[in-house]
């Protein structure tokens, strides 16, 4: 029985400490190369939430004018689009911009609608120009 435990012991073999060495610089090395495609995505992901934010937005504006043949005042706003007068709903809910803001609903003097994210400060014009708009076409 001796035996077969000291046979047994004998046949173990390992990673030496230079191999294991070796192969976390190699990863480290690849990790280097991956890791700025990874790390970017966050602000990616913000980047098709406004986009898909402002198509849904869009539709339920223009919904909102074929029903009733003008847009909603800037007064009204997109609370018309989630509570209509009439029971009528074009949004489930008002969304929010990917940094926790509401959209702003804007019409100017030429009657285009603006819709206006206040972009990562959460103030319009502050002191960093990152505010995102879409005008309705």
């Amino acid at each position: 029985m001796k035996s077969r435990k000291a046979s047994f012991s004998k046949n173990l073999t390992g990673f030496t400490l230079i191999e294991v060495l070796i192969t976390l610089t190699i990863i480290a090395i690849l990790m280097s190369f991956v890791a700025p495609y990874v790390l970017n995505r966050p602000d990616q992901a913000r980047e098709l939430k406004l986009k898909f934010d402002f198509e849904a937005i869009e539709s339920a504006l223009v919904l909102y004018k074929l029903d009733r043949g003008k847009y909603p005042s800037q007064e009204l706003g997109f609370d018309t689009l989630v509570n209509g007068d009439d029971g009528s709903k074009y949004l489930s809910k008002i969304p929010q911009d990917p940094w926790g803001n509401n959209y702003i609903y804007k019409i100017d003097s030429q009657n285009n609608i603006e819709i206006i994210s206040l972009g990562p400060d959460g103030l319009l014009e502050g002191l960093e120009d990152d505010d995102v708009s879409h005008i309705l076409n």
